[in-house]
């Protein structure tokens, strides 16, 4: 999943089979990892970089609405970006819709950084 079509502030990923349930899949937007993850709930998008050891989020075992880290288990929500066991952690947490099914993820906070 590395080529992406940015259409404004939202990039299509992938086609939204390509990610099965309680999986999660990396891309790279803007030279960031981000993890795309298929829950019961629907479709949520992550920086794919475990903060604690540079684990690959999108490697990791999906429960409910939280990624454990392969590396060290630390949990993450997919819905803010959170670390459960590290209150003073997080990886950004980016919106995510599904039209035509197809998935797009809302880059705005990448607007800022330089390509």
């Amino acid at each position: 999943m590395s080529s992406w079509l940015k259409v404004g502030n939202w990039v299509k990923v992938c086609e939204a089979e390509d990610i099965p349930l309680f999986e999660g899949r990396r891309t790279q937007i803007k030279g960031l990892y981000v993890g795309v993850f298929r829950t019961e709930d629907g479709f949520y998008a992550i920086g794919d970089v475990c903060p604690h050891m540079g684990g690959p989020l999108s490697d990791g075992i999906i429960t409910g609405t939280e990624v454990s880290c392969p590396l060290h288990n630390r949990r993450v929500v997919l819905k803010t970006g959170e670390m459960k066991d590290d209150l003073l952690c997080r990886v950004p947490a980016f919106p995510v819709e599904v039209r035509d099914g197809m998935v797009y993820v809302d880059v705005s906070v990448l607007e800022e950084i330089p390509a």
